[in-house]
């Protein structure tokens, strides 16, 4: 997908896709009385979107020169991982303060719509070649 309509466009699609798939699993059929199935049926929806990873791996390398590339990489995605590891920390915190699971990782889903907003700021790749 990437390649037919571009890394910017995919990844509006996928975080687009997990925004709404964490609101619909974790703020609605998490809730539902009879909710196991649908929200089962949610979670696949969120697996499929949870692929805006698999594009980082592709276009993350693309921003960056050749001398710089593999550090950058690593520097990007290691501070994507220390950022997910203090969100764990919130978002048990809101669990403990709104004795529910289910609103506060739904409200998880505000990173991607923030992402949304971030992503025409950045660079286009699709077609170009690698920097030197």
């Amino acid at each position: 997908m990437a390649e037919r309509i571009g890394r910017k466009k995919t990844l509006a699609v996928y975080f687009a896709g997990m925004a709404i798939a964490i609101v619909g699993s974790f703020g609605w059929a998490f809730y539902l009385p009879n909710g196991l199935a649908p929200f089962i049926a949610w979670l696949f929806v969120l697996g499929f979107f949870g692929g805006n990873f698999a594009l980082f791996s592709l276009w993350l390398p693309e921003q960056f020169e050749t001398r710089v590339r593999a550090t950058a990489f690593a520097f990007c995605t290691s501070f994507g991982r220390f950022v997910g590891a203090g969100v764990n920390f919130l978002l048990g915190a809101a669990v403990l303060h709104m004795h529910t699971l289910g609103v506060p990782v739904a409200l998880t889903a505000l990173a991607f719509v923030i992402g949304l907003f971030i992503i025409p700021f950045a660079p286009e790749t699709k077609g170009e070649v690698l920097p030197q």
